[in-house]
């Protein structure tokens, strides 16, 4: 059955189709009269993606409740009765959602959240059965396996839902990991640029995604991590610190296998296979960012450890990374004019708003009285906002008049 996201850009499309001459208004009543049971079930039942949040926040909500429960009366529970709620928790939720969603396929929606709800006890049981047995591991194994046990799962189903739970596990574990590994002398950037390293990796692993139509439909979420982590992590790099060391000799196995992941995901991306609009312009910019931040990244490796970091000049490297944030925000916005792309455009809306603030702050905190600093700033941001909705809307609007072209 058709989706109701499809019937609204249908409706669209046959207007356009009117104008042209293509089709006669009659035949897009009878068109439309196919479809018409969507929109009353739209109207009576509530759309599917409200169904769908609601069916991802029971989910998350039973699951937190079943961890509560088993924490509060985990001293009186034995331990075959620990590991019973466990498995059997896990087992029903997985049994439940499939059987919903693929062999009754009366629920699906609320199918696929027990399913994610499942995911959820996986990684909660992991913990349980560690403090079960008294066990002495390095606790950031824990979001690793989590992550790593899930993941194929999300493959399997195609479940975006599950895929993200696994990145995010992963993230997690990342900055666990890099906690114990980064010595004392070490900046808090170091940790900063790594991630920022991994958002280009992932950034990149989406891209390649979207040329193969069995994986296309997960693009999504590595995308959507990999550009935030760029963008949140860039951001960071905007404002002065104390010191730059932004490599360190200690996560060095991290830089070696996020630059071979990304490296692979470009020469994949690169294929003329299923070539985007504006590839040219998104690898070339990925490219330039990865090879910066190795740039930044190299002479920390190379200094010995404990040594002072006289190499870094502080005041340069944010006058750089400030004219790079910028370039960023405009490249992202004009990429995703190109592409199509509407998350593009809204991502880097966000932090144009953002860096703008924040330079704000910076700059004239100091030179005005407090009330007028204050006054003119809300003066500014809102004449900034409604500038960036008209432009923001002149664009959405030009892409379906380009179209049509």
């Amino acid at each position: 059955m058709a989706d109701i996201d499809f019937v609204r850009k249908l409706k669209g499309e046959l207007k356009a189709w009117i104008s042209e001459g293509i089709i006669a208004p009659e035949q897009e009543e009878r068109i439309l009269s196919r479809y018409r049971v969507l929109e009353e079930a739209e109207e009576k039942a509530g759309s599917s993606t409200l169904i769908t949040v609601i069916s991802v926040m029971g989910s998350i909500l039973i699951g937190v409740g079943v961890i509560l429960f088993i924490a509060a009366n985990w001293s009186m529970i034995p331990r075959a009765g620990k590991l019973a709620i466990i498995f059997l928790s896990l087992f029903a939720t997985y049994a439940a959602g499939w059987y919903l969603r693929y062999e009754k396929k009366t629920f699906p929606k609320v199918g696929a959240s027990l399913i994610l709800l499942g995911t959820i006890i996986y990684g909660a049981g992991i913990f349980l059965i560690a403090q079960i047995y008294n066990i002495s591991v390095h606790y950031p194994n824990g979001p690793l396996m989590w992550g790593l046990g899930v993941l194929p799962l999300a493959y399997l189903l195609k479940f975006r839902s599950i895929l993200l739970l696994s990145l995010l596990d992963l993230l997690l574990w990342m900055g666990m990991e890099t906690s114990f590994r980064l010595e004392g002398h070490d900046s808090f950037f170091s940790f900063v640029a790594l991630y920022l390293a991994s958002g280009l990796m992932f950034w990149a692993v989406g891209l390649t995604h979207r040329k193969f139509e069995p994986v296309k439909g997960l693009a999504g979420p590595y995308v959507v991590l990999g550009v935030l982590s760029v963008f949140v992590a860039g951001y960071a790099f905007t404002f002065e610190v104390d010191r730059w060391r932004l490599g360190s000799p200690g996560l060095a196995v991290f830089y070696a296998v996020i630059a071979a992941a990304f490296a692979v995901s470009m020469m994949a991306f690169l294929l003329p296979k299923n070539r985007e609009k504006g590839w040219v312009a998104e690898a070339a910019g990925l490219s330039g960012l990865m090879a910066l931040v190795c740039f930044w990244i190299i002479p920390g490796l190379l200094v010995p450890q404990g040594m002072p970091d006289h190499y870094s000049h502080e005041e340069s490297h944010s006058i750089i990374a400030n004219l790079v944030y910028a370039a960023m925000i405009v490249g992202i916005i004009v990429l995703g004019y190109i592409k199509r792309y509407n998350a593009y455009i809204n991502i880097g809306i966000l932090f144009f708003v953002l860096d703008v603030i924040a330079r704000y702050f910076d700059f004239f905190w100091e030179l005005l009285p407090r009330s007028i600093f204050f006054i003119a700033g809300g003066i500014m941001l809102l004449a900034g906002g409604i500038f960036l909705e008209k432009k923001r809307r002149k664009v959405l609007a030009s892409f379906r008049l380009e179209e049509l072209a």
